[in-house]
């Protein structure tokens, strides 16, 4: 008994000293990338007109979003997919696709949206669970959540969350990389987030940039505690440092909204056992280096995960199941930015209006009484022309994507903006 005294001590000193020196070594920490605001002289934004407050709107713009299917691999279950603008103008798709989520046949697919033929082209495999054990050298028992970047010097690279022993709360991340825009990639290989068993840290929500290059990854852990983090990344995808963003047992899945070079806002995809069941919320004054949790968002959320984006104008768009209880209805919700103080300390939040729904894209009142029905784990992104392309599980059994065009979009969000501007 002794001796397994002095080993589990020795043991945890080890642990500890690599903690420490883990963190000892961690470059100084960056400011945010501030996205760019569009400028009057924008072709597609200065087109539009914009609503007047006082004049009624005879013929009012509606949504117009182009609907379509990923295509179908005759695989059973497909879940999590992702997407990202290529350089060629196209898009670029992942998601895996199995038995069901969690089975040793679960590969890891893609497949390219041809912006010229408005079509989605064949699936290929990128990686599947033999590929991934050859190139880590190590057993790996299921694949799930891919989840793309572009780094600074416009690499393409793939995170996929992979687990060896146990469920999701086992899992670590690798990441793949490729040169040509997702046609070949690198074999994957490990992130280290932890310094001790590299277990229960997944990734699901988009990556961003800091100002000097690295890239900021927004992750979760799910074993014991229920948490969000935020890892820092260099331009190979290997880690440099990570922040707690949430603690305790009851936020997954975090999504990030850049305010400015020091603040943004993260929402979180709710797991409570008990209590509200909304969206939780924190924020940060100091480009992520700290964060501290803020009021939950008024919105439902019935422990499902969340996407958003945030349009040149500065809009946000945000999708996610607004319900309490299951995954049967879908909704696109939208919120305004306002006057920005460069020096605020206050939470980014509060420079923007409150959430409003302005389409509902999936509803299906039978759920209620056929639980399996679902439309969920919805993934956004935006081009350089001003495209939003959203991606989500349909039932488990496709992917579904809607593409919404700049001008559409705009004149949309405008239009709604002046009629919520003319309420009381």
């Amino acid at each position: 008994m002794s001796m397994m005294r002095v080993l589990a001590f020795v043991f945890l000193v080890v642990a500890i000293a690599m903690a420490y020196f883990q963190l000892d070594d961690h470059p100084a920490w960056a400011d945010f990338q501030v996205p760019s605001e569009s400028t009057n002289t924008d072709p597609i934004l200065s087109s539009i007109p914009s609503p007047s407050k006082t004049k009624t709107i005879v013929n009012a713009p509606t949504l117009q979003g182009l609907a379509e299917w990923l295509p179908d691999t005759t695989r059973p279950s497909v879940h999590a997919a992702s997407v990202i603008p290529l350089k060629d103008g196209n898009w670029r798709a992942f998601w895996f696709a199995g038995s069901r989520e969690g089975a040793a046949d679960v590969v890891i697919q893609s497949a390219v949206w041809d912006s010229t033929n408005k079509q989605w082209g064949p699936a290929s495999v990128v990686l599947d669970r033999e590929g991934a054990q050859a190139s880590l050298g190590r057993y790996i028992a299921k694949l799930g959540n891919p989840v793309p970047m572009r780094n600074i010097n416009g690499q393409l690279q793939l995170y996929v969350v992979a687990v060896s022993i146990g469920g999701w709360a086992g899992s670590s991340i690798s990441v793949m990389h490729s040169d040509d825009d997702g046609l070949t990639w690198t074999g994957p290989k490990r992130l280290i987030t932890t310094p001790l068993i590299n277990l229960s840290t997944l990734v699901k929500g988009s990556g961003f940039l800091f100002a000097d290059g690295t890239m900021g990854m927004p992750v979760y852990h799910e074993w014991i505690g229920k948490y969000g983090e935020l890892l820092r990344l260099d331009p190979s995808g290997q880690m440099l440092d990570k922040r707690r963003m949430t603690s305790g047992r009851g936020t997954l899945q975090p999504i990030v909204f850049i305010d400015d070079a020091k603040h943004a806002s993260a929402y979180f995809r709710q797991a409570r056992r008990t209590g509200a069941k909304q969206i939780p919320v924190s924020y940060t004054t100091s480009a992520g280096e700290r964060w501290e949790l803020a009021p939950d968002l008024g919105l439902p959320n019935p422990n499902a995960a969340i996407t958003g984006v945030e349009l040149s104008d500065r809009t946000r768009l945000m999708v996610f199941n607004d319900l309490e209880h299951g995954r049967h209805r879908l909704v696109l919700a939208a919120s305004w930015s306002g006057q920005t103080q460069a020096d605020s300390s206050q939470p980014a939040k509060s420079n923007y209006s409150p959430w409003k729904t302005i389409a509902v894209l999936e509803d299906e009142t039978a759920s209620m009484t056929n639980p399996k029905e679902e439309f969920s784990y919805p993934y956004m992104s935006l081009n350089q022309q001003g495209q939003v392309l959203l991606v989500y599980t349909w039932n488990r059994k496709r992917i579904k994507s809607i593409l919404w065009d700049a001008g559409n979009l705009q004149s949309y969000l405008q239009h709604i903006k002046a009629e919520t501007d003319q309420t009381p």
